[in-house]
């Protein structure tokens, strides 16, 4: 290690691997965690986010190995802090939660109330990227009430985003939408824009896409382009890759819903390509899936069934459960226009069952009028168990207040009750949606509309 230090001194990062691995069997223990450290950021620099991890790691149990010193605690607590965004990438492997409870422990120890804030959000993620949103928002809402009250510039903007997502898995962009403009506001005031917060990707970038695409949802289209557009911009500016992966996931989605295919369609394109320049195998996943759906819905649908395939193995290799309800929906969907009911309502059925267990309430909504209009479609005719699955995606909608959802209950009630001879519902129904779709600026969405106009 001396040899290599003396020898290599003007080029020394490129040895910092190489330093880690001969001071960590020695006894000079600190040298050896700095250069783990070194070794980790570098990594991570390179979007070597497993490696970073392993690095991360070999500091935090040389720096055990240490006396436990005040400076000693300090250091552990900054490294947990750095090893946070490598972990997200890779899924949050099993070992992440008892990092994360090493890092509760010394923040409590040190009396760090910011770090312990900023842990607890990390351990939110983990649990909502695991299944389970509802224990992840209670990990960071009592944290974001308290900073919001202070006005906390430091600690807004990572909360908000760590609420943005559990809030997302659920459907209840309501909630997004009630904090994410204040906290961009104050952002935009203190001119943070380019600010990582020390999380390692780049906050604002990603507020703004979740409170677009949320708005979207709400119906109100034009605000959410509005929001969608700063996220682009910015992240674009920072040569951001991680931020601009899932800013283009949110872009895409806002687009499924208002019924633009082909700028969906692109928006996923651009998705897949910086999640795989970051390295970020769930990113690349939902990208894929979006992709898929997107091409489904402008009429190749065999094209999309690939991708949502393709992007499901994906899924399964990164470890994250969140959203597998949203890929089996879309390939429901998808199975259902090739005219294969039986695999249509078997990924209706898986659908329901996994938006169920992790609490997605707007994708468990919309697995509903997908087994409704399998049910609609079956024969012989089962109408009054179709139209009771509808009934209850509607009412799931109405309780997230997705105004933009609204009108496609009405668009399969109406072709249910077309199959089933019943007209002057049909027409009722199909009214309510073209004069939805038509309020919110809902064009893809009007034409499938009309399509069954002709019908009638």
């Amino acid at each position: 290690g001396k040899a290599i230090e003396e020898l290599y001194a003007e080029r020394l990062e490129k040895f910092y691997e190489v330093l880690a691995y001969h001071y960590s069997r020695s006894n000079s223990l600190e040298k050896a965690w700095r250069y783990a450290r070194l070794s980790a950021d570098k990594a991570e620099g390179n979007f070597s986010h497993r490696e970073a991890c392993d690095f991360y790691k070999l500091a935090l149990g040389l720096l055990n190995k240490l006396p436990a010193t005040a400076e000693n605690k300090k250091e552990k607590m900054k490294i947990i802090s750095l090893i946070i965004p490598p972990l997200a990438f890779l899924g949050f492997p099993e070992e992440s939660l008892g990092i994360f409870k090493q890092g509760e422990k010394l923040s409590k120890e040190l009396g760090d109330e910011r770090r312990l804030a900023k842990l607890y959000n990390a351990m939110g993620l983990y649990h909502t990227q695991k299944g389970n949103p509802q224990l992840g928002m209670k990990y960071s809402e009592d944290a974001f009430v308290q900073a919001r009250k202070n006005r906390d510039i430091d600690l807004m903007p990572p909360l908000a985003f760590g609420l943005s997502i559990p809030y997302a898995q659920t459907g209840e962009y309501y909630k997004i939408v009630d904090i994410a403009p204040d906290v961009i506001a104050l952002i935009e005031k203190a001119k943070r824009e380019a600010d990582s917060f020390s999380m390692g990707w780049n906050p604002y970038s990603l507020i703004c896409s979740f409170c677009g695409h949320g708005m979207g949802n709400l119906g109100a289209f034009d605000q959410g382009k509005a929001f969608l557009e700063k996220a682009v911009r910015n992240a674009l500016k920072m040569k951001d890759m991680t931020a601009l992966g899932l800013v283009e996931i949110q872009y895409g989605r806002f687009y499924l819903v208002k019924g633009d295919w082909r700028a969906s369609k692109r928006r996923f394109e651009k998705g897949v390509k910086y999640n795989e320049e970051a390295k970020w195998v769930f990113g690349s996943a939902v990208s894929l899936i979006g992709l898929g759906y997107a091409c489904a819905m402008l009429g190749d649908s065999e094209t999309g069934k690939r991708h949502v395939e393709k992007g499901v193995e994906v899924q399964y290799e990164s470890g994250v459960k969140a959203f597998l309800s949203m890929a089996h929906s879309y390939l429901g969907w998808i199975h259902l226009d090739l005219g294969d009911l039986k695999s249509a309502r078997i990924l209706a059925e898986e659908a329901l069952r996994f938006s169920q267990e992790n609490n997605e309430k707007l994708i468990e909504a919309g697995s509903w009028l997908l087994l409704g209009t399998i049910l609609g479609k079956a024969m012989p005719l089962e109408i009054t168990k179709a139209e009771g699955c509808i009934l209850k995606g509607i009412e799931i909608y109405k309780e997230l207040k997705t105004k933009a959802n609204y009108p496609l209950g009405n668009l399969y009630l109406s072709e249910l009750y077309l199959n089933g001879g019943k007209k002057e519902k049909a027409i009722d129904n199909l009214k309510k949606a073209e004069g939805m779709f038509r309020e919110m600026g809902m064009d893809g969405w009007l034409v499938k509309a009309r399509e069954i106009s002709e019908r009638i």
